[in-house]
């Protein structure tokens, strides 16, 4: 998956539980730049960043190795 499409699936996410993204920052922890960075394709967020997104949002982060 690249980061234009984890971007899009994060913001339909959060837009399915009608949150701002302001909300979702302090939720998670993250900046609100640095969300909206990732939700714009703009970030590659480190491992952590993703699983703080993903635990806030109620998604699982499923990571297979080839």
């Amino acid at each position: 998956m690249d980061k234009n499409e984890l971007g899009k699936i994060i913001k339909q996410r959060r837009n399915l539980l009608n949150i701002t993204q302001k909300d979702l920052a302090e939720i998670s922890g993250v900046t609100l730049r640095k969300l909206s960075d990732i939700e714009n394709g703009i970030a590659n967020p480190s491992l952590n960043t993703l699983v703080k997104v993903m635990d806030a949002l109620g998604l699982l982060l499923d990571i297979k190795v080839k």
